[in-house]
């Protein structure tokens, strides 16, 4: 797919989402921000002692991951999103944080911002709609401040799927995305574009089919039929990786944490 195609492919599929987007991210993980505690606590630490400072999040969304760190690191954050239909959510949502808050609709592989802005920058659940890694990961190391800190987060290939399972599978589902990769994969392009790696980790959750179809097969005219056609010639090696039952698998989200490296 080209790649403005997708481009708009994506706009489009989160303006849909926009209002049902939180309670739907809310029943897949079955907590309040829409994500696993040990998710949310990666992204606390990473931010530890950033009150006051500039902090940028690329894909703000509806602002799950920028609502409660408002709250409980104070930082003074910018949120970035393409969806305008997004943005109205979180405005919305964060109207007690205004003060601290600034949203943009700009799309992140265009950063509108000066160079070495931001003490830290968090890509959410984004990553894998760009079409090169090497080239955001360049853009987001010139938002940063010397020693600045990206959060990186997203769903990730296990790290044994040499036949790719979980990527044809999001291919099945949706025709949005670019990419998935593993943790050791993302790891290796962080290091090689300019940034030195502190943490890593990786959290298993179950998520079931019918989740997997309200979340992006039934935006893109995916039949259920198609999706289990799909899953009936999973290998048993996906299978035993991905804990496949009758109902559910395991999906795995990797935060990885890491500082811009110093220029030589």
């Amino acid at each position: 797919m080209e790649k403005v195609d997708r481009k708009k492919l994506v706009l489009e599929y989160y303006s849909r989402r926009a209002k049902d987007y939180d309670l739907q991210k809310s029943r897949t993980w079955k907590s309040s921000q829409g994500f696993g505690n040990e998710v949310f606590e990666e992204l606390l630490s990473a931010l530890t002692g950033s009150k006051d400072r500039l902090v940028l999040e690329v894909g703000v969304g509806t602002g799950r991951n920028a609502s409660p760190l408002l709250e409980k690191v104070q930082p003074r954050l910018t949120g970035l999103d393409l969806s305008k239909e997004m943005l109205r959510q979180a405005k919305t949502k964060m109207f007690p944080f205004k003060d601290r808050l600034d949203l943009v609709n700009a799309d992140g592989e265009h950063l509108p911002f000066v160079n070495c802005a931001f003490d830290a920058l968090i890509c959410m659940s984004t990553m894998h709609y760009f079409d090169s890694q090497k080239r955001i990961l360049l853009r987001f190391r010139k938002a940063l401040k010397e020693r600045g800190t990206l959060i990186y987060g997203d769903l990730t290939v296990h790290e044994s799927d040499n036949q790719r399972f979980f990527e044809r599978l999001e291919r099945t589902l949706s025709k949005a995305h670019a990419g998935y990769y593993k943790p050791s994969q993302l790891k290796e392009f962080m290091e090689k574009h300019g940034f030195c790696i502190t943490k890593t980790k990786t959290v298993a959750y179950r998520k079931s089919y019918a989740a997997l179809m309200e979340d992006k097969g039934q935006y893109f005219g995916v039949s259920p039929e198609t999706f289990h056609k799909y899953l009936k010639r999973t290998t048993e090696k996906a299978k035993e990786q991905y804990a496949l039952t009758s109902t559910e698998m395991s999906l795995f989200y990797t935060v990885i944490t890491a500082k811009k490296a110093e220029t030589a």
